[in-house]
């Protein structure tokens, strides 16, 4: 049994390169496009939680916990929001950022309906693990974690979240592909114009910074310097901060690290490379602590949370269909902007290239932006789902 942290450490490092180069090998199979790395990673680390592989109650393991949720969040936070100039983001135009939030709004009125019918045979503080997975569905893991921090959200209530990710996003991305075949019965149905959209893709195109260089050793020490530095200011201005009952330290600790990010993101620092790499290290290990505190043996009420997803999907795909059927949206915006959400820099580039190959640039600066906003739009509606849970 693992007591001392630096077991802990070596024990989460280790296991990231073992799951990591084993899913990179079978990375075409279909499993591991169902499921992957990220939710091997979780399973691993709980179930080695559940059977006591580490000492969660030792002074060791507690401290090492502690310290990397401390620092590695906000490090986490201020490298991701560093890839993402909001300047940008901005050029898509108010048509295909209008597109985003009313997605986010179907999601959260999805988890709304959902949470109303189900709260009855859900556990009481289920509205934590359903803002989390807002805050995946929103943005990316980065912001489900980051979500999850500020609500407590750890152990078995976090496995819900990821379990609910995997379920949902699964359905989901069927019925996104299926859909493509439908494009022009949509648009006609819809009244829809995209005359606009090769004319921004042009422009976004002449904006973007072409990346030709490897990262450097000098790149890894900036952007250390810059995260640490960051991260050491962060904790120590919050024990100055007042109260508030909002926001605890780790809420203020992911409000700071964002804003921080998101400004150095506009200065020339954001063309220094590796950024994305480092904060997914961070991540992982977030991670693989998160799931530390699990104990598989008292996941008794997943059936309830399969049925959220279940009712949230119907609900959310009715009011996305509405909203786009109100302001007309084509199917490549409707679609780019909802998987922007749901699946974030990674599956909204490959949504956007099934449409158009010259389009690809709006499916990775909207999953930016859900990168920047996610966040925030989970834990206030997170504090909404608390407050319907009380009725």
């Amino acid at each position: 049994m693992i007591t001392s942290s630096l077991g802990f450490y070596a024990f989460i490092f280790a296991t990231m390169a073992v799951i990591f180069s084993i899913c990179k090998k079978y990375e075409h199979t279909k499993i591991i496009e169902i499921l992957p790395g990220i939710v091997w990673l979780f399973l691993f680390m709980a179930i080695c939680a559940t059977f006591n592989v580490y000492d969660t109650k030792s002074e060791g393991v507690i401290a090492a916990q502690n310290m990397m949720y401390a620092n590695f969040l906000p490090m986490m936070l201020i490298m991701f929001m560093l890839t993402c100039d909001i300047r940008k983001v901005i050029k898509l135009g108010p048509r295909m950022i209008l597109a985003f939030l009313l997605s986010s709004l179907s999601i959260m009125l999805g988890f709304t309906v959902a949470f109303l019918v189900c709260k009855g045979f859900l556990p009481e503080n289920a509205w934590a693990s359903i803002a989390a997975t807002t805050g995946s569905f929103i943005g990316e893991t980065i912001n489900m974690v980051a979500v999850a921090g500020v609500f407590g959200v750890e152990g078995v209530d976090y496995a819900y979240s990821v379990m609910m990710v995997t379920f949902a996003f699964t359905i989901f991305m069927t019925v996104i592909m299926a859909l493509i075949r439908k494009k022009d019965a949509w648009n006609k149905f819809m009244k829809a114009n995209t005359d606009n959209l090769d004319e921004i893709a042009k422009r976004i195109a002449l904006e973007t910074d072409p990346d030709v260089n490897t990262c450097t050793m000098l790149d890894y020490c900036k952007l250390f310097g810059i995260a640490l530095c960051g991260t050491w200011a962060i904790n120590t201005i919050i024990p100055m901060l007042p109260p508030v009952t909002f926001l605890n330290a780790t809420g203020w600790r992911v409000v700071f690290s964002s804003i921080l990010g998101i400004i150095l993101g506009v200065t020339p620092l954001r063309k220094l490379h590796g950024a994305t790499e480092c904060a997914n290290v961070f991540l992982y290990a977030c991670m693989c602590v998160t799931a530390s505190y699990s104990d598989l043996k008292q996941c008794t009420q997943a059936p309830g949370f399969l049925v959220v997803c279940i009712i949230m999907l119907i609900v959310m795909f009715a009011f996305w269909v509405l909203f786009s059927k109100i302001f007309k949206f084509d199917l490549f915006t409707a679609e780019v902007a909802i998987t922007a959400n749901i699946g974030g820099t990674s599956s909204a580039p490959l949504i956007a290239a099934t449409h158009n190959p010259n389009w690809i640039s709006f499916g990775i600066l909207l999953g930016f932006f859900g990168d920047i906003v996610g966040t925030g739009l989970a834990i206030l509606f997170g504090h909404f789902l608390q407050y319907l849970s009380l009725l």
